[in-house]
């Protein structure tokens, strides 16, 4: 008996180890194959997609992508490209050729060196929260032609001028987010897969966008 129980507990053992060899099951989204886990503001993840929106300063949306990168880092330099393109198509259209991207407004989420470096139009991206933008790494002096990227931007963040521009980033980007959660109604998705999701963001864009010229028009004077 106390052989047999012997075996019995070798055997288990040896089926643990086996087990514990084999490769972890794919977990896999039978409603939307394509969709991610997200993480979420105060904790947690949410199954779905990385929203882009690039948004001007009179609150239309310029451009806009849906990606299954749940960080942002990546996202800007595709999303600057897009933004170029659509003014410059904009400038052709209002026969505006001096019409260019001024300065870009970025949160701590796209900070990177690369990001820093890249060709492009003017842009600031904060290096910490939104009470200290300049990271935890003050810049005490000035820059030098040799300071590195995110030094000069650490200066940079710390002027007056730049935290005055920084601030409106807020008030720019985070209305129309909830002009697209809440009249839009663009919680969740109502389609599946990534194709047709973009689908429904552009939409729901387009939509923010005509009711957006639509009240902001002036009324036509009184004849």
């Amino acid at each position: 008996m106390t052989r047999a129980r012997g075996v019995l507990k070798a055997r288990i053992a040896r089926l643990q180890r086996r087990q514990a060899e084999l490769p972890k099951p794919i977990k896999r989204n039978l409603t939307d194959p394509d969709a991610r886990f997200m993480p979420v503001r105060g904790g947690g993840f949410l199954l779905g997609y990385n929203a882009q929106l690039a948004v001007s300063a009179d609150h239309l949306i310029l451009a806009c992508d849906l990606v299954q990168d749940p960080g942002d880092q990546h996202q800007l330099q595709p999303m600057l490209a897009e933004l170029d393109r659509v003014v410059s198509m904009l400038g052709q259209a209002t026969n505006n050729p001096t019409l260019r991207v001024g300065t870009v407004l970025f949160d701590a989420g796209y900070a990177s060196i690369a990001n820093l470096e890249a060709p492009g139009p003017d842009r600031l991206i904060a290096l910490g929260n939104r009470n200290n933008i300049a990271g935890d790494t003050p810049a005490t002096s000035p820059p030098h032609d040799d300071s590195s990227a995110w030094y000069k931007m650490a200066w940079r963040l710390s002027t007056p001028h730049a935290k005055a521009l920084y601030k409106k980033r807020g008030a720019t980007v985070e209305p129309v987010n909830g002009h697209l959660k809440q009249p839009r109604g663009l919680r969740r998705f109502s389609r599946r897969r990534l194709t047709a999701a973009k689908a429904e963001l552009a939409l729901a864009a387009l939509t923010t966008n005509l009711m957006r010229l639509h009240t902001s028009r002036k009324p036509l004077p009184a004849s």
